[in-house]
């Protein structure tokens, strides 16, 4: 029982871009070319496209990103409850408001001539989603058909990296940066649907609820009866993380090799799950008493714990043709570390499964919530390839483009409201303006979801199979100071 709501508190977020919950355009000028950066990595975002960077940034940088995503997600179902009410074009899984603000901080400063020293605040998982296009009264035909699945959820990732960076030699760098990472989530779903956890609490209860009733007869009955409720799981964790990096620079050949890792964030979430019930009377209120359902899923502590992924990538960027950059990088994911995520209801641990024997009305210590789930994801490793051209077009404009391909990690049994998501597709494209001491820069990406038909049986008496067609808009802004500048003009 609760597979799915114990689904929700690995963190996973909906409105996802391609690999499942991750983000890669963390950086304005890196997103203008596709996220195509880990060679170039010359401003403040290399701290995460690769640490390496900071060292070819000669004097004090601060940098301020901010990006937005406008998300189009739209849902068709291929089979729904007989009478259900579906809108025209599916249903939206579009947050309210309609865009979801990002925002990152960059600071370097070059110590000496072999040491740079920096520090970073992004968010490379996050975002949200939202399939609650209903109150809690309305009729259940007109409801979201997949809500049993989950219908809306936050999930922010934030890293704070000190970075160092040392120059092994004028064309050579390494750079690493520890890391505190902080996750907080939050998720809500419908509970007790009549195919699934509502039959399984009526399997439960056949015996006692409807003595002399064969039990599957009387577990569907029991289904019918109870009433729809909602959960709602909020929790936080504090965790170590790192990243690394290496960067060469042929002269020569006006070519530059790059190497990146950051590391795998393993968070041992602590929180709270919440139930909540309409207080209207209910048809097996008769058998249970009144206070039954509050009584079976009590409030409580929970705890669980999820990896998200390792990033590996390896870029080359060459600047020897026609004044323009070209960049090409290649990264994994490697989501095969969530494959399995334990999830512990702390209230549950010394209680006996709901109905052992006795009256239910009677018994308080009855609970309907096991103790512990073991949930299994099967994703699988994820792979992006980017490819960017960068080229100054006067002395203080630089204009770039770019495409990015992502491949999901999401299987077919787990795409859902939670996980809409597809491999994909974008374009990019961005500008930047130099004055004085400060840049300027934006960029814009388009971002094509391949349509994504899911035909799970084991996924049919949750009414998530069908049609996910998605396309979001990215915007960002980044600006830029030279500190070192700065202080030059002071002193004059």
């Amino acid at each position: 029982m609760y597979l799915r709501m114990a689904m929700l508190l690995t963190g996973l977020a909906g409105l996802c871009f391609g690999s499942a919950f991750s983000v890669a355009e963390l950086g304005t000028r890196a997103a203008g070319m596709g996220t195509a950066f880990i060679a170039t990595a010359d401003d403040g975002s290399a701290i995460f496209y690769n640490p390496a960077g900071i060292a070819f940034q000669p004097g004090r940088h601060m940098e301020m990103d901010t990006a937005t995503v406008v998300g189009l997600f739209r849902f068709s179902p291929s089979a729904t409850p007989v009478g259900q009410v579906v809108p025209a074009e599916g249903y939206s899984g579009s947050v309210k408001p309609h865009f979801i603000p990002l925002a990152f901080l960059y600071a370097t400063a070059q110590y000496n001539d072999r040491i740079t020293l920096g520090f970073g605040v992004f968010t490379p998982f996050g975002l949200s989603t939202n399939f609650d296009n209903f109150h809690d009264g309305d009729p259940n035909l007109t409801k979201f058909v997949g809500r049993f699945s989950g219908t809306n959820a936050a999930l922010q990732q934030f890293w704070f990296q000190p970075t160092i960076a040392y120059k092994v030699k004028k064309n050579f760098s390494i750079g690493i940066g520890p890391a505190f990472v902080h996750t907080h989530l939050i998720i809500q779903e419908s509970i007790l649907n009549p195919l699934d956890d509502a039959l399984t609490f009526g399997r439960d209860a056949a015996s006692t609820v409807f003595p002399g009733v064969p039990q599957e007869e009387a577990a569907q009955t029991i289904a019918r009866m109870l009433p729809e409720g909602r959960s709602r799981v909020a929790g936080t964790a504090n965790s170590p993380g790192a990243a690394a990096g290496i960067l060469y620079k042929s002269e020569r050949f006006k070519t530059d090799f790059g190497l990146m890792w950051r590391s795998p964030v393993v968070s041992h979430l602590s929180g709270k799950a919440s139930f909540v019930f309409d207080n209207s009377p209910y048809a097996l209120q008769q058998y249970v008493g009144s206070d039954f359902l509050f009584k079976a899923f009590p409030n409580q502590n929970i705890k669980g714990e999820f990896s998200t992924p390792a990033t590996y990538g390896i870029g080359i960027a060459n600047s020897a043709f026609f004044h323009t950059r070209v960049s090409l990088d290649v990264r994994m994911q490697d989501y095969t570390r969530f494959s399995t995520v334990p999830i512990d209801f702390a209230l549950n641990k010394d209680n006996t499964r709901f109905l052992t024997g006795g009256n239910p009305a009677d018994n308080t210590t009855a609970l309907a919530l096991d103790p512990e789930k073991r949930l299994v994801f099967d994703f699988h490793n994820s792979w992006n390839i980017a490819f960017g051209l960068e080229r100054p077009v006067s002395p203080n404009i630089t204009v770039r483009l770019g495409y990015l391909w992502d491949k999901s990690p999401v299987p077919d049994k787990s795409v859902g409201p939670l996980f809409p998501d597809a491999n994909r597709n974008s374009l990019t494209g961005g500008v930047t303006e130099k004055r004085g001491n400060k840049e300027l820069s934006a960029f814009y990406e388009a971002m094509w979801f391949e349509d994504r038909t899911v035909n799970v049986a084991a996924n049919a008496k949750d009414w998530t199979n069908g049609l996910y067609h998605n396309f979001a808009n990215l915007f960002g802004l980044s600006l830029r100071f030279n500190l070192s500048d700065v202080a030059k003009i002071s002193k004059k």
